[in-house]
């Protein structure tokens, strides 16, 4: 699941949206974190339960990305049918 969060780096606010606070992400949370990105987890979490999660993200990230690359291939073809076809015009 993606979500937007916006931050108020002046503020030091996060704004989560209300979906994740219902199901269960609200009062105080273990962060992890790197320079790209930040995982959110509910204190009484396993770590077990966490990696589990990950790994769920992951695959979603990883689906995407082939949604992705598949619809720029199929915009690719039709660029070039495109071109094929203005050219047996000309």
């Amino acid at each position: 699941m993606k979500r937007k969060i916006t931050v108020n780096a002046e503020a030091r606010i996060a704004y989560i949206p209300k979906e994740l606070i219902d199901e269960g992400l609200k009062g105080e949370l273990d962060a992890y974190a790197n320079a790209v990105t930040l995982t959110l987890v509910s204190p009484e979490t396993s770590l077990e339960d966490v990696e589990r999660s990950l790994e769920i993200v992951l695959e979603d990230i990883r689906f995407r990305k082939k949604m992705r690359d598949t619809e720029l291939q199929s915009q690719e073809r039709k660029a070039k049918e495109k071109t094929l076809k203005i050219e047996r015009n000309v």
